[in-house]
């Protein structure tokens, strides 16, 4: 009952959740009945945890009832084949049917009727039996059915509603199926009087145990949505961590975590990562002619464009620094990289954001400078950054709205 939640079950809109801490979640005074879709999703959640559990006892409830035919033959011997006839052809195949049942996962919206048919039926059996056979056995069949519906009534999860259905049908086989016919009229009254006692200190244990388990089903509903709201504050705060605010890109302190799994990743299969160095072209002029709010303006474009075009699983895209931006690609090679920022070259200019200090292009244009190793114990992440950086100075160098590779680094 500590495994994970189903989200079918748990995740209980806010407004409920805000009731059942105010206390108004039970229909009645006696708490053994949720308001509205609560109790559905109670009754779903016991009857998954409880299913296996009542199939394996269906399962050991079948062969005792079976074995005990061997009791019925040392007790009755002659007279046995009325009482077999009861218990073989009569009880065996709908407790044999029920057993199959619970062990479906079908069964489960309806398991607390099935757990009670059972009990119900074997009831009434055992107590047809104990009509049939001799007086002077008859005790013996009594006594082991009030010992069946005692341990029914405690054993197999019955909810209190549930066990006073179970209950009542006993007492009313009682009176039907043993009548006093005179010679045993003080046994069979105190027989029911006993079991009236008996059923009546089970059903009141299942009233407690139904309200535990109840309460305990309102804690698991606490818990977990106390569990949610935190997973959702850490993820929250981790996104102020790792996010950088202008851009909404990562900024550079997860960029060099990132990195830094990538590489040992990298190291570990063998395969190549790749590093994208990338530099708005002028943007100082784009500043001085447009204004610092333009200009963060443009770096939240170019990122955005950035983010979608390299989206790969993977894939990041970071702030690097001021203008400045950088993308780790995993799995690829030189020319593969090259063109990759070749693609992230042509889709800046596409967006045409004015420029009108750019020496290059009327829009606003980007500089990429390429760097792709597959990393071993002769190379470092920093040397894979600085590689990159010398690719995007020489991107510049050679006129800008380029995009170059650092050829130097180890294929």
């Amino acid at each position: 009952m500590n495994q994970s939640p189903d989200t079918d079950h748990f995740d209980i809109p806010p407004h409920r959740i805000k009731a059942e801490l105010a206390g108004h979640y039970y229909s009645n005074r006696m708490r053994l009945k949720f308001v509205g879709e609560l109790e559905q999703r109670y009754r779903r959640y016991c009857s998954r945890r409880d299913r296996r559990y009542i199939a394996n006892l269906m399962t050991l409830l079948l062969g005792l009832y079976i074995f005990y035919g061997v009791f019925d033959w040392y007790l009755l011997r002659d007279n046995v084949e009325s009482v077999l006839h009861v218990r073989y052809v009569v009880g065996l195949p709908i407790l044999f049917g029920v057993m199959v049942a619970t062990r479906s996962r079908q069964s489960e919206p309806y398991l607390d009727k099935i757990v009670v048919f059972a009990l119900s039926w074997l009831s009434f059996c055992t107590l047809w039996m104990a009509s049939i056979v001799p007086t002077d056995v008859q005790g013996m069949y009594m006594a082991s059915e009030l010992v069946i519906v005692m341990l029914g009534l405690t054993i197999t999860r019955m909810r209190f509603w549930d066990s006073v259905v179970a209950g009542w049908f006993f007492l009313v086989s009682v009176l039907a199926l043993l009548p006093p016919d005179g010679t045993q009229e003080r046994i069979l009254f105190y027989y029911f009087c006993l079991s009236l006692g008996a059923t009546t200190l089970c059903i009141m244990a299942q009233y407690g145990a139904d309200r535990a388990s109840r309460r305990e089903f309102l804690q698991k509903q606490q818990i977990y949505k106390k569990n949610r709201e935190l997973e959702k504050l850490n993820q929250k705060l981790k996104g102020l961590v790792d996010i950088d605010p202008l851009s909404g890109i990562a900024n550079r302190r997860y960029f060099d975590q990132v990195l830094d799994e990538e590489w040992r990743r990298a190291r570990r299969r063998g395969y190549n990562l790749a590093m994208l160095m990338c530099d708005i072209d002028f943007f100082k002029a784009y500043n001085d002619s447009l204004g610092h709010p333009q200009g963060d303006e443009c770096i939240k474009q170019v990122a955005q464009c950035l983010k979608e075009t390299a989206r790969r699983p993977g894939d990041l895209v970071a702030r690097y620094g001021g203008e400045e931006f950088a993308i780790i690609l995993p799995a690829l090679g030189e020319t593969e990289a090259q063109k990759a920022g070749q693609i992230i070259c042509d889709n800046i200019s596409a967006l045409q954001i004015p420029h009108p200090n750019s020496q290059v292009s009327e829009f606003v244009t980007i500089s990429v400078g390429v760097a792709s190793c597959v990393p071993d114990q002769h190379t470092s992440k920093m040397d894979l950054i600085s590689w990159a950086d010398e690719a995007l100075y020489d991107a510049k160098s050679s006129g800008r709205n380029t995009v170059r590779l650092n050829a130097q680094t180890p294929a």
